[in-house]
């Protein structure tokens, strides 16, 4: 038996798939968005700064929209994405060691963030049951009369105040989202971890006189244990031309000393490694140098919590993991997949607190990469884990091993990838030749 209504608060990624995810099981999929209409596909929103800037999906996050949008990888390649083979065309500087290549049969699509939203975008438009609205702030949820439960929200569109009913509201507003501070007035404090990193990052489109021969994307990653803070990366995308980010952490990368191009070109050649820097010299910028700034990363637990009964917590309105990993619209993703598989089997609504548990269960390996890397970074503040040292010390060895260990290397990028549990990574045999390592 269908529900009623969902409404999801933000048009973003986030909420873009999880309408599509839930809109069989639903009658109306309502998506309410701040921001004013694009003026065109390449045009970014203001709430997504970070569009700006390189977007790969990782294999999970392309697996999803496979299966929400069949056709999907064939699709955006018809649309100018770049597929390649994630082994053998990425060209990947870790930890002060070059990752192995060769030919794999995995593959990645290299993409502009517009390219990618524009056509996420355009599949959901194409579901009868789901209405996008830009122009719309959501205020205020709406309670039932014994306040158990969420029955709507309050919403501000052209100066006026409107109610809009539903069975299911879903917030996926990201990081200005309302929900933390609305529930501390009714008495809930929501627990959060917060993580310190001082990230900038800096973005330039380039036009090349020759695409690279020997790789599509390469990855220059700063090590910490060198004192190294500044990353950089070169990645195709759509029109021949390439996407080149620099990524500094703890506030090290001045965004005033890379705003014109010959400022940036020059920051790329303190890179650890020059590669970036040589491949670039000859090339026009295109664009402005667009900056997105990320002080810090945060996890809301949500899970931890009595919600309301159909309020739910998703996207980066519960997580905001660091963008260098590239992993946010792949949680996203997969988010949105257990959202829909939850509503495919539960009759009518089911216990919720459930699904929620179930998201942060999504979220909780990732965090513990992410933040097991931050704090490499001297300076880096934040709770720390319980046995961070050990782990740190066992997942470098994994990554030096990486450069010539096909076996441990193809196990790491499944994990990285967020397609298998980092526990392949302790394998005996993986252990043995870590051991074997030291």
């Amino acid at each position: 038996m269908k529900r009623d209504q969902a409404i999801i608060i933000g048009g973003g990624m986030a909420g873009k798939l999880i309408a599509a995810a839930i809109s069989p099981y639903f009658h109306s999929v309502l998506i309410l968005e701040k921001d004013p209409k694009p003026e065109n596909k390449n045009t970014v929103r203001k709430g997504i700064p970070q569009a700006n800037h390189i977007h790969a999906l990782l294999h999970a996050g392309d697996q999803a929209l496979e299966r929400l949008f069949p056709g999907f990888q064939n699709d955006m390649v018809n649309r100018g994405s770049i597929k390649i083979d994630s082994l053998k065309d990425l060209a990947w500087f870790h930890h002060g060691v070059w990752k192995l290549r060769f030919p794999s049969e995995d593959s990645t699509l290299l993409q502009t963030r517009p390219l990618l939203e524009s056509y996420v975008e355009e599949k959901v438009g194409e579901i009868e049951n789901v209405t996008y609205t830009y122009g719309i702030k959501v205020e205020s949820f709406i309670l039932t009369d014994d306040h158990s439960g969420v029955r709507g929200v309050e919403i501000l569109q052209e100066n006026k105040t409107k109610t809009i009913f539903g069975d299911l509201v879903i917030d996926t507003s990201g990081t200005a989202s309302f929900t933390k501070g609305w529930l501390a007035k009714l008495g809930e404090l929501v627990p959060e971890e917060k993580v310190d990193i001082g990230l900038c990052y800096a973005t330039r489109k380039f036009t090349l006189p020759e695409a690279p021969k020997d790789f599509k994307i390469k990855i220059i990653y700063p090590d910490p244990a060198a004192k190294e803070t500044m990353g950089g990366t070169l990645s195709l995308v759509e029109n021949n031309q390439c996407f080149v980010t620099l990524n500094g952490y703890l506030q090290t990368l001045n965004p005033a000393e890379v705003k014109d191009a010959e400022g940036f070109i020059n920051k790329t050649s303190c890179l650890p490694l020059p590669d970036i820097f040589e491949e670039i010299q000859a090339g026009t910028s295109e664009t402005e140098t667009a900056i997105y700034q990320v002080p810090q990363i945060r996890w809301c637990h949500f899970e931890r919590v009595s919600l309301p009964d159909g309020l739910l917590v998703a996207g980066d309105s519960l997580c905001r993991i660091d963008p260098v990993f590239g992993q946010g619209m792949s949680i996203a993703a997969l988010e949105a997949l257990a959202i829909g598989d939850y509503f495919a089997a539960a009759s009518p609504m089911g216990d919720m607190k459930k699904l929620q548990k179930k998201l942060a269960k999504i979220i909780a390996p990732v965090w513990l990469m992410v933040i097991s890397e931050d704090f490499r970074y001297e300076g880096v503040k934040g709770k720390k884990p319980i046995g961070l040292k050990v782990l740190q010390w066992y997942v470098k060895q994994i990554f030096l091993l990486s450069a010539k260990n096909k076996t441990i290397y193809k196990d790491l990028v499944k994990v990285t990838n967020l397609v298998r549990p980092p526990t392949i990574l302790f394998k005996p045999s993986t252990i043995k030749e870590v051991l074997k390592h030291k």
